[in-house]
C-alpha cells in the first residue's frame, strides 16, 4: 500500500509551526522560573530567627539556608531556560524568515532547515532578510519590518553586552554602556519570537498566495 504524498507547504508549514509552539513552551517555562524565583527572593520572605546547632559545626540558620540554596537552584534552572528559549526563538525568527523568502524566490521547502550543535540551534542566515519587497501589499508588512528592526538592536546589544562584559570583569565594574546594552538584550527572546509570530503569519499569507495563483493556472 503506498503512503499519499503531502504537499510542501502542508508540511513547510507544519514545521513552522511545531517550532513556534516549542517557543511557546520554553516562553511559559521561563515565565513560571521567574515567578518561583520571586517567590523566594530574600527582598520577598520574611526570615524565621531560629538557629540549629550542627554537629560538629557552630549554629546555622535552617530557614535562611533553605532559601539560599533553593534561590542557588532556582536561578540556574532560569538561567537554563531562558538560554533554550532564547535559541529557539531566534531559530523561530530566522527559520521562519528563510523559509518566507525561499518561497517568494521559488522555492518549494518542504521542512524549515536548521543546524543543530549541542543541543542548540544554528541560524540559516547571518542576518534576517529583509522582506519588505517581497510581501507586495501585504498589510501587515511595515510591522513585521518594525520588528525586525527591533530585533536586530536587540542582536547587537547582546554582542555588546559580552563584549564589555569581559572588560568590566577586568575592573571589577559596571560600565553605563554596559547597562544599557544589557537592558535593551534582555528582551531579545520575546522581539525573537514576536518576530518570529508574525513572519509565520506572513508565511501563510505567501503560501496562500501560491496555492491561489497554482489553482488558478491549472483551470482550463
Amino acid at each position: 500500500m503506498s503512503i499519499p504524498t503531502r504537499a510542501w507547504f502542508h508540511s513547510l508549514a507544519e514545521s513552522v509551526s511545531a517550532l513556534g509552539a516549542a517557543v511557546r513552551e520554553y516562553r511559559a517555562a521561563h515565565a513560571a522560573a521567574r515567578v518561583t524565583s520571586w517567590h523566594i527572593h530574600p527582598l520577598r520572605v520574611l526570615s524565621a530567627e531560629g538557629t540549629v546547632r550542627v554537629l560538629g559545626r557552630d549554629h546555622i540558620r535552617p530557614h535562611d539556608d533553605a532559601l539560599l540554596r533553593l534561590g542557588d537552584l532556582s536561578k540556574e534552572m532560569e538561567t537554563r531556560i531562558e538560554k533554550l528559549y532564547e535559541d529557539a526563538a531566534l531559530a523561530y525568527a530566522y527559520g521562519t524568515s528563510s523559509a518566507v523568502l525561499a518561497v517568494v524566490q521559488g522555492g518549494r521547502p518542504s521542512h524549515l532547515a536548521l543546524g543543530r550543535r549541542d543541543g542548540l540551534y544554528e541560524r540559516p542566515a547571518a542576518s534576517l532578510p529583509d522582506l519588505r519587497e517581497h510581501l507586495g501589499h501585504w498589510a501587515r508588512s511595515a510591522r513585521l519590518a518594525s520588528l525586525r528592526q527591533r530585533l536586530t538592536e536587540r542582536e547587537r546589544a547582546a554582542v555588546t553586552v559580552r563584549e564589555l562584559s569581559f572588560f568590566a570583569d577586568l575592573a571589577d565594574y559596571e560600565s553605563a554602556e554596559t547597562t544599557e546594552a544589557a537592558a535593551l538584550a534582555a528582551g531579545l527572546a520575546d522581539s525573537a519570537y514576536a518576530y518570529g509570530e508574525l513572519a509565520e503569519t506572513a508565511l501563510h499569507h505567501v503560501l496562500i498566495s501560491y496555492r491561489t495563483t497554482t489553482t488558478a493556472e491549472e483551470s482550463p
